[in-house]
């Protein structure tokens, strides 16, 4: 059965399709060029002229409507989106009608008109997603809904809205203003990009000249924009004066702490981070070893040369298993967790939480993928039970080529005693071939098992002034946990505390600044922060050169601040969490 647009946003509800007869709404004039794409509601799957795309969020139903990626609709229906990172905007021109996203204040400009993004725009899962019909109602597109297939159809007429006038194309018009005339030194300014072409082509280019998010000296300051429409054809400058006033809002650093996004670096220089971030008191806390869990640690050798045994250890109840290894044979390894019941009574392992990377060659990106899977705690690998004198993989990953690694965290809870044995293999050998393999040499990184899992940091805000931190990683503020490995039979720190998870618990944190400072080096992790997902960074790796991270802010309304950390693989330590207070 098919459903007149008009009603396709409301396909959620069966019974309202079911009400709703009709045939398309399709314009009355023929098109000589058809594009026809099919949406599966909840699939990534899509169908442009019978070919299969992939959507990097799939079409879903929100509230009644249906709602699709925007960049995926602007490169198939031809109007160009432009993401200007600087002012987390997305702008672009579908038909006539000129659209600017706020991201930020989840605002948009639609034809110059202030509303807000909600309900033509959603934010869902990271990415920003349109109102499937109200697109296609600007682009003169037809749709209808199959319940059947469950399935948004779209046909557009290429043509249908093309029909410009002979002649040279036009240069687009670049145009803007301000939210008002004059601000204060330290304030942030409002753009508002009016910019536009004449043949609706959209506007995928930008180029400013002296914009700034606020300026700190008063008098007037000229700033500038040009744009490029779709067709490569570049609009004249156009420059517009704004007048600061000789009165001040916030000096410079409170204003990049105060308005910087999160999840993005601050900009400051190397030597306004020394002056106001470095040499700060350190928060004072409380930090209890959790033990309980036992963490088994396989980091050596990290770099593997030969097959063999990398570690070994018995557990009996809850256990936590860490393993961090790179192929640097010149053959293919096949890592394995086996278990070994050497008691009389089946043993159950059931997981209780996992971060688990399938085989890569960058070393960042495992780590960093581990550490984030393992703090979002879904949970996939199955119950599994072994049997009296049965040896079975508890883990078993795809084949690492030369230079890959693999990074996996598993929380367990045995019914009994098992052997847990952490093994490079020949991907032609089984199982019962790990008995003829010999322990590999201990070679630098972490290696051995260690009775406390779990580091618990409590401490109270209030009453506190000025700027903190908390250092993570160093050995002196952070103590590193002590273990034993019984194939070098001896105690050992586990230095960096890899594998080990920090629930840090601040009371009344009050209204601050959350920003990270990479000490030792590279750093590509993240943080779960009031139970939300923060990656530190979202791409690439902080450098000791960069400056600071900012993470998030406090609003002054929580009670409680909660942190939870885990070291990734393949960063470098320390770290400091810094605490900024705002205005």
């Amino acid at each position: 059965m098919m459903i007149g647009r008009r009603f396709a946003g409301m396909v959620l509800i069966c019974s309202l399709l079911l009400a709703c007869v009709g045939g398309w709404h399709s314009s009355a004039k023929a098109a000589s060029t058809v594009m026809r794409v099919y949406f599966y509601l909840n699939q990534n799957e899509v169908y442009v002229d019978n070919k299969p795309v992939m959507l990097d969020s799939p079409a879903t139903i929100v509230e009644g409507k249906t709602y699709v990626p925007v960049k995926f609709l602007g490169d198939t229906f031809g109007f160009p989106v432009a993401y200007d990172a600087e002012t987390n905007s997305t702008a672009f021109t579908v038909g006539t009608t000129d659209v600017v996203l706020d991201l930020t204040t989840k605002t948009a400009l639609v034809s110059g008109l202030p509303q807000a993004m909600d309900p033509l725009f959603k934010i869902i899962n990271g990415r920003t997603m349109a109102q499937l019909t109200w697109i296609m109602d600007q682009i003169g597109a037809d749709y209808s809904y199959s319940s059947q297939l469950s399935r948004v159809e779209v046909v557009y007429y290429k043509d249908y809205n093309a029909e410009l006038p002979t002649g040279e194309n036009s240069k687009p018009i670049a145009k803007f203003t301000f939210g008002k005339k004059s601000y204060k030194m330290g304030e942030k300014i409002k753009y508002i990009d009016l910019s536009y072409d004449a043949e609706g082509e959209g506007i995928p280019y930008t180029s400013w000249k002296n914009k700034q998010d606020a300026f700190f000296e008063p008098g007037e300051h000229e700033i500038s924009l040009q744009v490029t429409d779709a067709n490569g054809n570049v609009s004249d400058w156009f420059t517009k004066s704004i007048f600061i006033e000789n009165e001040t809002l916030y000096e410079y650093v409170p204003f990049q702490m105060l308005y910087t996004n999160p999840q993005s670096y601050v900009k400051l220089t190397q030597e306004q981070i020394r002056q106001q971030l470095v040499d700060v008191p350190v928060t004072p806390v409380k930090v209890r070893q959790e033990e309980g869990r036992k963490l088994l640690v396989s980091n050596s050798p990290e770099e593997v040369l030969k097959y063999g045994i990398l570690y070994a250890d018995e557990l009996d109840g809850k256990g936590r298993l860490y393993a961090s290894h790179i192929n640097k044979m010149q053959q293919d390894i096949k890592f394995a967790i086996v278990a070994t019941n050497r008691g009389t009574k089946p043993v159950t392992i059931t997981t209780t939480r996992q971060g688990e990377v399938y085989p890569s060659v960058y070393v960042n990106l495992i780590g960093h993928q581990a550490s984030v899977d393992f703090l979002v705690g879904d949970v996939s690998k199955p119950e599994i039970t072994i049997m009296p004198g049965q040896t079975s993989a508890y883990a078993a990953l795809p084949v690492l080529k030369p230079g890959q690694g693999i990074n996996l965290i598993y929380d367990i809870e045995t019914s009994d005693e098992l052997t847990f044995t952490f093994v490079a293999m020949n991907p032609n050998n089984s199982l019962d071939d790990i008995e003829t393999y010999e322990k590999l040499e201990y070679n630098n990184h972490i290696r051995g098992t260690f009775p406390v899992s779990e580091l618990y940091w409590t401490g109270d805000l209030s009453g506190i002034s000025g700027v903190q931190k908390l250092t993570v990683g160093d050995g002196t503020n952070d103590v590193f946990v002590n273990g034993y490995d019984p194939f070098r039979q001896g105690f050992f720190q586990n230095y960096g505390n890899y594998g080990v998870k920090y629930n840090i618990s601040l009371n009344n944190p009050g209204k601050k600044a959350i920003v990270l400072r990479a000490r030792g080096g590279g750093f590509k992790g993240a943080f779960k922060i009031n139970g939300e997902i923060v990656l530190a960074p979202v791409s690439g790796v902080i450098s000791a050169n960069d400056p600071v991270f900012m993470l998030g802010r406090t609003d002054g309304d929580e009670k409680v601040l909660n942190i939870e950390f885990t070291p990734p693989s393949g960063s470098s330590f320390p770290i400091d969490l810094i605490f900024y207070p705002l205005p």
